[in-house]
């Protein structure tokens, strides 16, 4: 399942993003029949459920979504996936639930007259026709109250989408603005502890046979680059040479280059050039060389590095590099990328090997105090201190990023002071102490969503995940089977 999950991760990413809060397809509603299904229900979130049928009928449809993918549809990944979003839409409907939120008749009229179908039910006088209305359902196994209900969960869970996605929508419930409002603005005083690679320097002890195996282990670290040796002639535009003529020439020169690809010599000779010539040429160019050169001309190193124009050895096609200035040339001798012999590197592999052992020591050294301070937060260490504290919240993160800033925003309130850890890859290993948590500044609820909506931060799935955590707290999500 994993193997799958890794190959199709691109497509599954596209379709979450798609499925998260599936919208309301009129005709295609068989998968709201869920509701009146006596078939067995598969998960349990608070007094919702998920039914077999429910689940079956989203899969078929959102697999209809993947043209020529059809084979990830059938993977359990896939299907799992389906579930988790429906989990998440369960989640999201019971904390609709929780706040008792209604939605008016006029928004409600609002949303159903984007449907044609319903539209053209309009009488003369601009109402619906109730008898048609009612049986128009009727032919897609729906009643008035069901679709209805139907339709006023979809806009409740949409307000909370829109928040949750900042795609510049506000939300109409303040009950809502507050509960994301309090998870975003909540803050914690926190007290940093380093273990850097560079403390430990001194403790690395390199063996004789360390550097030799490193290089053995990762040769790919140490290839040349490709390169080559190239001739080449540059035909320019003479100053008061008018543009027919520079172009009847360059035709000529373009000609006799193609015309005569074994060497540069007999067009140089033609029109007087100098054949020039350059030695370990990248195919990013020279940079001892201007900018501006021929040979950091991207359109020319891409011919020279083509594989016909190495192996052959002829002249590539003659190229304008610039308005006015045409290139030919050919590669001469070519280098491939090659494993650099291991005396020329040692140096550089001794900084690599002793980096890491550094950070082996620091991350264990680490660890070892980050168990001690679990048993007993406020204990001393030895030689270290933490560092002085500040306040941080999911809107003002000071520095934290990556898994410092998820392990600390996801560690449970309980007795304080509490300490988590994360790796800091290339560097070391960090304890964090959270000394206690208050409520973030209050504001405006509207002010704030739009701050949060414009500099993102209610994109980000870790504070998507934060605020599902949040109901699940409230609402228990049961699996009452393993296999779907």
């Amino acid at each position: 399942m994993f193997d799958s999950v890794r190959q199709h991760q691109k497509i599954l990413q596209a379709v979450l993003l798609v499925l998260i809060f599936p919208s309301f397809v009129f005709f295609g509603i068989q998968s709201y029949k869920g509701f009146s299904t006596n078939d067995s229900d598969i998960v349990k979130i608070g007094g919702l459920s998920i039914s077999q049928v429910e689940l079956d009928n989203a899969v078929k449809s959102q697999s209809s979504r993947l043209g020529s993918n059809q084979n990830l549809a059938q993977t359990p990944a896939f299907k799992n996936a389906i579930l988790n979003q429906l989990i998440q839409q369960k989640l999201l409907a019971f904390d609709v639930k929780d706040l008792n939120l209604q939605v008016s008749q006029e928004m409600l009229a609002k949303e159903l007259l984007k449907f044609p179908e319903i539209i053209a039910l309009k009488k003369s006088d601009g109402s619906i026709d109730a008898d048609q209305y009612r049986q128009l359902l009727e032919r897609n196994g729906l009643t008035v109250s069901q679709f209805e209900a139907i339709k006023r969960g979809e806009i409740m869970n949409i307000s909370l989408q829109n928040a949750l996605s900042g795609n510049g929508q506000m939300i109409t419930s303040s009950k809502i603005s507050d509960q994301i409002i309090t998870a975003m603005s909540s803050e914690r005083e926190v007290q940093a502890m380093f273990f850097t690679s560079n403390e430990y320097l001194k403790n690395v002890q390199i063996q004789a046979n360390d550097l030799s195996d490193y290089y053995q282990a990762n040769s790919a670290q140490f290839q040349s680059i490709p390169s080559v040796d190239v001739e080449y002639i540059i035909l320019s535009k003479q100053t008061g040479e008018d543009e027919t003529s520079f172009a009847k020439k360059a035709d000529q020169f373009a000609n006799m280059v193609y015309e005569q690809a074994d060497g540069l010599k007999a067009t140089a000779d033609t029109f007087k050039l100098k054949i020039e010539t350059m030695a370990d040429v990248t195919s990013t160019g020279i940079t001892s060389l201007p900018k501006t050169h021929p040979l950091n001309q991207p359109k020319l190193l891409q011919a020279l590095f083509k594989e016909d124009a190495i192996k052959s050895g002829k002249n590539i096609e003659a190229i304008e590099v610039s308005p006015g200035i045409l290139v030919a040339a050919r590669v001469q001798q070519s280098r491939p990328a090659s494993t650099l012999p291991f005396d020329k590197v040692k140096n550089d592999i001794e900084k690599i090997v002793t980096l890491k052992k550094a950070e082996e020591i620091a991350i264990k050294t680490g660890m070892d105090v980050f168990a001690k301070l679990q048993k007993d937060p406020i204990q001393k260490v030895d030689s270290k201190e933490f560092s002085k504290p500040i306040w941080v919240s999911r809107n003002r993160p000071a520095d934290l990023s990556g898994e410092p800033f998820e392990r600390i925003f996801n560690a449970k309130e309980g007795s304080f002071p509490l300490v988590v850890s994360s790796n800091i890859p290339g560097s070391g290993f960090a304890i964090y102490k959270i000394n206690q948590v208050r409520p973030g500044e209050k504001s405006n609820p509207n002010i704030l969503l739009q701050q949060y909506q414009q500099i993102g931060v209610l994109t980000n799935q870790a504070e998507i995940s934060a605020y599902l955590d949040n109901i699940k707290e409230r609402a228990t999500v049961k699996y009452l089977k393993t296999n779907f």
